[in-house]
């Protein structure tokens, strides 16, 4: 049986048809020219949260050293009876510990000036470790020692210089009284030449 033209060219149309739609489904997409408007997204809204309130802890940190001075300087206040108690209560907490705060602040109590308690010689042997520039053991306490070894060495001066005062006092009263002594010995010469013309005078 023979195909009829009709049919033949239809089959091909066909045929073509199918081959065209193919090649178009395998092109790849147009590119996007800049007249082409692309989609915006919009931005979701971001949410703030409330900044968290921070107050900051002030913690005050105070060294050994700095605790001492603060001690010494309240014990400066004190009357008598009190100094007297605290003078007490140094010597024993050094007794028993011997620790660096309780020799410092030993000495200083008997550095006290007006104290029946004041004892220079004795605060010096405390203080004579702390006169040695090699000695880092005890670098903590080093700047209160130096305080009270400003302290002593100011204190000899002016023991040194009410003394020498006091010497020159006596050498000045010694000259004054051998003065008076030489004085009344002219006034007795005089006194006894006075007396001896009067003797050898006619009656």
């Amino acid at each position: 049986m023979s195909r009829t033209p009709e049919r033949s060219f239809a089959s091909r149309l066909a045929g073509g048809l199918l081959l065209a739609f193919a090649l178009g489904a395998c092109r790849s997409p147009a590119p996007v020219t800049e007249h082409d408007v692309l989609p915006v997204e919009t931005p979701k809204p971001v949410s703030k949260k409330p900044p968290l309130e921070c107050t900051p802890e002030v913690i005050e940190l105070v060294s050994g050293s700095d605790g001492l001075l603060q001690q010494l300087a309240s014990v400066r206040s004190k009357n008598s009876g009190q100094l007297k108690q605290e003078y007490e209560d140094a010597k024993r907490d050094f007794s028993a510990n011997g620790d660096e705060a309780a020799r410092l602040r030993f000495a200083a109590l008997l550095l006290m000036p007006g104290t029946p308690f004041r004892n220079e010689a004795q605060a010096a042997q405390l203080l004579e470790p702390y006169s040695r520039t090699d000695n880092r053991a005890r670098a903590a306490y080093r700047g209160v020692a130096q305080l009270l070894l400003n302290q002593l060495e100011q204190a000899r001066r002016q023991d040194a210089t009410a003394q020498a005062q006091v010497a020159k006092l006596k050498d000045e009263q010694k000259r004054t009284e051998e003065l008076q002594r030489k004085l009344d010995a002219l006034k007795d010469v005089e006194r006894a030449m006075i007396q001896k013309d009067q003797g050898a005078k006619p009656k």
